[in-house]
């Protein structure tokens, strides 16, 4: 677990398979505003699974539990890509303990995921991803998959090593429901109920998702977010980094933190 900073507290949920090392490249912009903790997610990096289906609502009612543990009543609630789903469903499920949502590439609901990311969810979810296993084991595969759907060819070598590993780790059955999951669930109605502070960072190639109809969702159903949309696709270049630690302190003043 990541815990830095100082300030209003921020719980940030990682990625699909991935781990705290996710959010790494968000410290330098947040920390100053906030005290931001990133936990590794059950099923991921070695942490053991849920007993239950892994869905955002689940992992949801996970992270409630987190928070108790951690002796924090109420807080910020920020995700990257599939963490946005599950900082969605937490404050679906206990709306009086999320002060605000910041969402790095929200997926918001499955039409704006864009069609070759909803390919590579619906052959995990069924019988077909029993064989995500060995992909996943092989660095040669992993890498391939990555540079053919996840922009990877924009993406350093450290980074991408940093990934391969969150791989190894992560249990294959929590990755396979939480696809399912994705592909799925409309969160819309969430958004929409949603009357706090909201900030999303979208890159507008982003190889995940539709960057400019997601915007425009967003703003329909939650008119009062703040949206940074910068160059680039779904990549970790020093150029994206500067660009998304810019827009990140943009996104940490709107939402009023020191």
């Amino acid at each position: 677990m990541l815990d830095e900073g100082s300030g209003p507290p921020l719980v940030v949920f990682h990625g699909w398979s991935g781990s705290k090392h996710n959010i790494e490249r968000w410290l330098p912009a947040l920390t100053p505003h906030f005290r931001v903790i990133v936990p590794d997610l059950p099923g991921c990096n070695g942490v053991p699974s849920l007993r239950v289906r892994h869905t955002a609502a689940a992992y949801a009612a996970w992270a409630r539990s987190f928070l108790d543990g951690m002796g924090l009543h109420r807080v910020h609630a920020g995700g990257l890509c599939s963490g946005t789903s599950i900082a969605l469903a937490l404050a679906d499920l206990a709306p009086e303990r999320v002060s605000g949502l910041l969402l790095h590439t929200p997926f918001l609901r499955p039409g704006l995921i864009r069609s070759p990311i909803r390919l590579q969810l619906g052959l995990l979810a069924s019988p077909l991803g029993a064989l995500y296993g060995p992909v996943s084991r092989s660095t040669t595969l992993a890498t391939l998959h990555r540079r053919v759907f996840a922009n990877a060819a924009a993406v350093d070598a450290g980074q991408l090593a940093h990934d391969q590993a969150d791989l190894l780790r992560a249990d294959v059955r929590a990755s396979r429901q939480l696809a399912a999951d994705l592909l799925r669930v409309d969160r819309s109605a969430t958004l929409r109920a949603w009357g706090g502070p909201i900030s999303v960072l979208l890159a507008e190639s982003d190889a995940f998702v539709d960057a400019a109809a997601t915007a425009a969702a967003i703003r329909a159903h939650a008119p009062q977010a703040v949206i940074e949309t910068i160059a680039g696709g779904h990549g970790w270049t020093p150029a994206f980094v500067r660009a998304q630690h810019a827009a990140l302190e943009r996104l940490a003043l709107a939402h009023g933190a020191g």
